[in-house]
């Protein structure tokens, strides 16, 4: 059989015309009838096309025995795959730019709510401020997009850490003011316990599914795999040093003021002067110096001091 005559099976199989398959490879319906009769050879571009409409391999619709050519099984062949790979390349380039945009997309939305509702609508909140000032959400975002490469259950469980964190960390970081007798905020560190643990969560259920194996990376896809979990791996290391001395510091103040309360308080019954500035025996033996729980402790005992001295003296 020889490839017009193929070519004439394939149509009729599939109840097209010569017009149809003229018009959609872009040529003259004669030029179709030349082929099926056999006075004219389709092009390879043709030949590549016809495979792609008909649905059958290269290889089913030339005939070895009928090639004028004896290189062009492997020519059209090569053509093909290139077709088809930058078809995919195309496919995937374009789906990455859509995660990349819906992820913005939604970081946004996030923004504009949470300046709506701390600063059109009034609610008290213990975290933005702070998310503003060291740019929590772009960071987040990039950072977002990065892992959305290769981890997509990742990235998403990272994004809702993210909203569920805002939350958390306004609510407990409230509670913790209103109990704290200095108003010590906590609220970032509510914070960056609720993102990493979320995210954690979402990784440990992608690595499960894949069977603990990550999925196989090439070329720039490897390199900022590795990128993001340096950096993830530092900002973890960075920002929990920064929270433990945080907290150790919010101890030593809240310690520091009760202990300059009740020291103000019994000058003030005794009818002593007021000496915020005394040290004797103003820091605790627990406490070394230098430590952010002795400056939490040494910064806060004078205001203490002042606040049990002046309610005492009332």
């Amino acid at each position: 059989m020889t490839i017009g005559e193929k070519i004439k099976e394939l149509r009729k199989e599939r109840g097209l015309t010569q017009e149809v398959v003229a018009s959609a490879l872009a040529v003259s319906r004669q030029a179709v009838a030349k082929w099926e009769s056999g006075r004219s050879v389709p092009s390879t571009d043709n030949l590549l096309k016809l495979s792609g409409m008909f649905g059958v391999p290269l290889e089913e619709l030339v005939d070895a025995k009928q090639r004028e050519m004896p290189a062009l099984e492997e020519y059209a062949r090569r053509k093909l795959e290139e077709e088809r790979t930058r078809g995919e390349m195309r496919k995937r380039v374009f789906q990455k730019g859509k995660e990349l945009a819906v992820t913005a997309a939604a970081y946004a939305a996030v923004y504009a709510v949470c300046q709506f509702l701390f600063y059109m609508a009034g609610v008290k909140n213990c975290v933005w401020h702070w998310m503003q000032a060291w740019h929590v959400l772009p960071v987040t975002c990039a950072l977002t997009a990065a892992i959305l490469l290769d981890r997509k259950i990742t990235g998403v469980c990272l994004f809702l850490g993210t909203v569920a964190a805002i939350a958390v960390a306004n609510v407990a970081g409230v509670s913790a003011m209103q109990r704290s007798p200095v108003g010590y905020n906590n609220g970032w560190v509510f914070y960056l316990a609720t993102v990493y643990t979320i995210a954690a969560v979402g990784w440990l259920v992608e690595r499960k599914a894949a069977g603990g194996r990550p999925g196989p990376r090439r070329g720039w896809r490897r390199a900022v795999s590795a990128a993001s979990r340096v950096f993830v791996c530092l900002l973890v290391l960075g920002s929990t040093f920064l929270a433990v001395r945080h907290i150790q510091y919010g101890m030593g103040a809240e310690e520091g003021y009760t202990a300059g309360f009740a020291a103000g308080a019994a000058d003030a019954q005794a009818g002593k002067p007021m000496d915020s500035n005394r040290s004797a025996g103003r820091f605790p033996a627990q406490y070394e110096f230098g430590t952010a729980a002795f400056k939490g402790y040494a910064v806060h005992w004078s205001s203490g001091y002042k606040s049990g001295y002046g309610a005492s003296a009332d």
